[in-house]
């Protein structure tokens, strides 16, 4: 039986332009940075994605005709070189380090009938409208440009055996391609031919079960493409990079409730008088950078409060932090029943934990504390999901880095 884990052809920058195409995700820039980037690299992968750069298009943003310019344009790459093709399929090492933290894992593609069987479970509902939306863009394109992110949990069959294989190779050779950017960020790159080193393949054989931890509606937009195209070659993979659970960053992903026009005192007294809490109380600025799994600190015009929530051993594992926030004070005492399109509500990346400071009278912020990776992969175990935007999670992969392009030729788009 196949491998829920297959070696690929990759497309990819040479070497001497890696540090140049690669660049992070595209939502990720801010307006002006995105605008400085396009203008001053023209190797950035930015430039592929937005092919309206330097010449007039009739084409909308998010529809067909639009990202069939995406796909001119990524022709344009390879015909200059800017991307290039090897000659065999592959398994790739990759290592980001950073000043904090080091991250190894193997980028390759997955079997999707595998992973709609339960091979890969998930923690977060879709919107049907992002998934129609990228399945058209996946169907004009004919291409992956960022893997999605995902955890093999510590203890699973093989683990030691895979673990000293990616090791081997790490510890045996320079790395075929290494370069930092300006995010601080090295990336060292190996390729493994799997007719040179069967061991890998083998390693990754008992490998049956992984756990989602970035990318949900790129996974329910390629499992819809596939649907939509069954027999259309390469459609039934998707691009995925497989990292240790124990090595990922997972950081809180807080949240600020924008034009808030009551009373604070008010707000507390009533989060006080939920069942469910055990008390809240003021902080001081050094106590609210010490943040505890099971309290929710709340930061409004210069003032901290911390709130204790009770425990609930049954399901100490499957409550989270975020859904109990979600559940009890944004929908029932802040009215805020939709998150995902509420323009009250914005996300704050955990990583981003200077902008805790930014509230203000109109302002409440909720800072979250990590969700730990166990309990993450005891929701995914129960069927269960969390709020939106739970956790963010880091390594952040590079688009452009690593492409997987189905069937190695053009999408048909009719």
């Amino acid at each position: 039986m196949p491998n829920l884990v297959r070696p690929f052809r990759v497309i990819q920058p040479p070497r001497h332009l890696a540090h140049l195409v690669a660049s992070r995700s595209y939502i990720s820039y801010e307006r002006l940075e995105l605008k400085d980037k396009l203008t001053r690299n023209p190797y950035s992968y930015l430039q592929v994605i937005n092919p309206d750069t330097d010449k007039e298009l009739d084409a909308d943003r998010g529809s067909k005709e639009y990202f069939r310019e995406i796909r001119a344009v990524y022709d344009e790459f390879l015909k200059n070189g800017w991307l290039v093709g090897g000659d065999d399929a592959c398994y790739i090492i990759y290592r980001q380090t950073s000043p904090t933290h080091s991250f190894t894992g193997i980028v390759a593609l997955l079997d999707l009938p595998k992973c709609e069987e339960g091979a890969l479970l998930t923690h977060e509902l879709t919107l049907e409208r992002r998934e129609n939306l990228f399945s058209d863009y996946l169907e004009c394109v004919g291409f992956h440009a960022e893997p999605i992110l995902c955890a093999r949990p510590s203890n699973h069959p093989g683990e030691a055996v895979l673990d000293r294989c990616i090791s081997e190779v790490v510890n045996s050779r320079e790395a075929d391609c290494d370069f930092s950017t300006t995010d601080y960020i090295r990336h060292s790159i190996w390729y493994v031919n799997p007719e040179l080193n069967p061991a890998l393949t083998e390693a990754l054989g008992p490998l049956n079960k992984l756990y989602l931890a970035d990318g949900h509606h790129r996974l329910a937009s390629s499992i819809k493409l596939r649907h939509r195209h069954p027999n259309e070659p390469g459609v039934d993979r998707i691009l995925a990079m497989i990292l240790p659970a124990k090595e990922m960053s997972i950081f809180g992903y807080h949240r600020q409730i924008k034009n808030f026009a009551g009373n604070l005192e008010e707000l507390i007294v009533k989060i006080n008088r939920l069942e469910s809490v055990r008390k809240v109380e003021e902080i001081s600025k050094e106590e609210s950078r010490i943040q505890k799994l099971g309290c929710i600190d709340l930061f409004n015009d210069g003032k901290s409060f911390r709130i204790f929530i009770e425990e609930e051993e049954e399901e100490s594992r499957l409550r989270t932090d975020a859904g109990w926030l979600s559940e009890n004070i944004l929908q029932n005492l802040l009215g805020i029943s939709d998150p995902r399109n509420d323009p009250r509500l914005k996300y704050i990346p955990g990583s981003s934990d200077a902008a805790l400071t930014e509230s203000s009278k109109e302002k409440i912020i909720f800072a979250l504390h990590p969700t730990p990776i166990d309990q993450i992969i005891a929701v995914s175990d129960a069927g269960k999901t969390l709020p939106p935007k739970s956790t963010w999670v880091e390594p952040k992969l590079r688009s452009g880095l690593f492409i997987y392009e189905f069937g190695m030729h053009p999408h048909p788009t009719k």
